[in-house]
């Protein structure tokens, strides 16, 4: 258990934005680009636990230090940092596996992925601005990923989604964290940033997301008018996830998106109606 832990299995989730491209073209189903989606999924999945891994033996010293994370099991020194190492080299071997199987494109997103993170972990985490955007991008380059693994054309619309949606979710935590700051040992480059310039961003972020989306929703061609009614479940789901920070704490995104019944009613509602988009009309 130790080990999933260190692997990070819960966030694995993230990676299933690789669906996103061959979702929307209505053919996920089928069996060679559904095995490619499966691909794809998993070698993000255990490349970004080698990152995690590698994160975590770089700041045990100071995860120590912090009540929330002195419990990982790297800080806590249940994995000492050789089987760390040994771990983080056996999901690097994975992931290179699967992306042997997988087109080129495909191979050159996942590379860049695992650059920026490594990127991120050994110095970058700590540059304001930088730091953000970095982390924001490691979700469009999933939704690429999709598309890339699947030979599949993607919306631009949609990738600039993929990117500031995140960029939404990631802000707020950086204004909880800032909230926190006096309260909890949080990570440093928060204290390089304004509680002004933070919000912001988010403004931005929500404002560049909503416009993006309801331009891709807009864009879609069909009979029944599912996707740009989706607009209205994603304003609603953006607006309440914003309370719900607001309200409780933004630093762990998932448990306040899977804690708040009205988000993940708007979760459902949203994806009930890109399914009938799609797929309604085939």
């Amino acid at each position: 258990m130790k080990y999933l832990q260190a692997m990070r299995i819960q966030q694995w989730s993230k990676n299933l934005l690789v669906l996103v491209a061959p979702f929307a073209a209505g053919h996920v189903f089928h069996y060679t680009i559904l095995s490619k989606t499966l691909y794809a999924f998993f070698a993000f999945s255990f490349a970004a636990s080698f990152n995690y891994i590698i994160n975590d033996l770089r700041d045990a010293p100071r995860d120590r230090t912090n009540a929330k994370k002195s419990g990982r099991p790297i800080a806590s020194g249940r994995i000492t940092p050789n089987a760390a190492l040994v771990l983080a080299a056996l999901n690097a071997i994975a992931a290179l596996l699967l992306t042997a199987l997988l087109p080129g494109s495909f191979k050159i997103t996942l590379g860049i992925y695992v650059l920026l993170t490594l990127l991120y972990s050994f110095g970058l985490k700590h540059e304001p601005i930088v730091e953000l955007l970095i982390v924001s991008f490691g979700f469009a380059l999933r939704a690429i990923g999709g598309a890339t693994a699947t030979h599949t054309p993607s919306s631009r619309w949609f990738l600039v989604v993929a990117t500031f949606g995140p960029l939404v979710i990631v802000t707020a935590k950086r204004i909880a964290e800032k909230k926190n700051q006096q309260e909890a040992n949080v990570r440093p480059v928060v204290a390089q940033y304004t509680s002004e310039f933070l919000q912001l961003v988010l403004t931005v972020a929500i404002g560049i997301t909503l416009t993006a989306y309801s331009l891709w929703a807009f864009s879609l061609t069909g009979t029944h008018p599912y996707a740009e009614i989706s607009v209205i479940t994603v304003t609603f789901g953006l607006l309440r996830y914003i309370l719900a920070v607001e309200k409780h704490s933004g630093e762990a995104p998932e448990e306040v998106m899977y804690s708040d019944y009205y988000f993940l009613g708007a979760g459902f509602a949203t994806a009930l109606l890109l399914v009938l988009s799609v797929y309604a009309n085939n």
